[in-house]
């Protein structure tokens, strides 16, 4: 037999047991194409856009993606012995990406779409970025606020809004934190005085200067506020309205979806999670 046939045969043979070796961890996963596929290659591709940090954003230096959500696709990798590669998407082409099969999974700072649940699948949250009240840790409004605002219903915001009463509170001019703050001035008759800036920052800073008693920001902008000194802000209690990051995967990849779940799980258990959020969402120099 020739050299060129004694290649072929071993071309086809080397394609016969890769399909063979797919076929096993198709059945394996439970059908789950994607999943068998990612074990096979050892690439998890990932979709991203880096341009929201400290979520995801290119490095000056080396122009990398690097950020919160990078730390997490590559420590989820490491779990699985795969490798995490990062593929450049558009933000509102990102589910697409996913339905469409460019990438295995969408990790950019998604927050959960129930219009297109048919479509795709959403993980397991992974960071809460919802409107929250803050207030001074040394606050004397604290207490009653934690336990007015312990779930995220109609009647905590008639109860938080009722230990408010007669108080101030800032928030972003025109933002979903005005509208909330609206919705407790409201339910107390308009007994409670807006303190309303031209950005999330100097709410906040209005709360540290004394001229309101509490602010209504969204999760990620208190955590990465610096401030100006004095006491720092704290959430109390539940989100006024949830607004949870979580990871996209394909519809017909149920066992990619519970892998998934359980690395955000075993990550959150071990500590990980947490070393993730503590370096990248913390106060920004000024």
């Amino acid at each position: 037999m020739t050299h060129r046939r004694w290649a072929t045969v071993v071309v086809l043979i080397l394609g016969l047991l890769s399909g063979i070796l797919l076929l096993r961890q198709t059945i394996l996963g439970g059908g789950d194409r994607t999943w068998a596929r990612i074990q096979q290659t050892g690439v998890w591709r990932v979709g991203m856009d880096p341009s929201f940090p400290p979520f995801e954003n290119l490095d000056g230096v080396t122009g990398l993606p690097a950020g919160f959500d990078v730390d997490l696709a590559r420590a989820i990798a490491a779990r699985w012995g795969v490798r995490a590669e990062f593929v450049g998407v558009g933000f509102d082409q990102l589910m697409d990406a996913v339905v469409a099969n460019r990438v295995d999974s969408a990790i950019s700072a998604l927050t959960v779409a129930p219009h297109r649940t048919e479509e795709m699948r959403f993980s397991e949250p992974y960071i809460e970025a919802g409107m929250v009240l803050a207030v001074p840790e040394t606050s004397q409004l604290r207490p009653a606020l934690e336990m007015a605002v312990g779930r995220s219903d109609a009647a905590a915001m008639l109860e938080a809004a009722q230990v408010l009463a007669g108080r101030r509170v800032a928030a972003e001019w025109g933002s979903e934190g005005d509208a909330l703050a609206r919705r407790l001035q409201a339910r107390v008759n308009g007994d409670l005085r807006l303190v309303l800036r031209h950005a999330t920052d100097d709410a906040l800073r209005a709360v540290l200067a004394g001229e309101a008693d509490a602010a209504i920001v969204d999760a990620i902008s208190l955590a990465l506020f610096g401030g100006d000194g004095g006491s720092p802000l704290l959430a109390v209690g539940q989100p006024l309205r949830s607004d949870p990051y979580a990871i996209v995967v394909p519809k017909h990849a149920p066992e990619l979806l519970r892998q998934v779940n359980e690395a955000l799980a075993a990550l959150r258990d071990d500590g990980t999670l947490a070393e993730i959020k503590a370096r990248w969402l913390r106060p920004q120099e000024r």
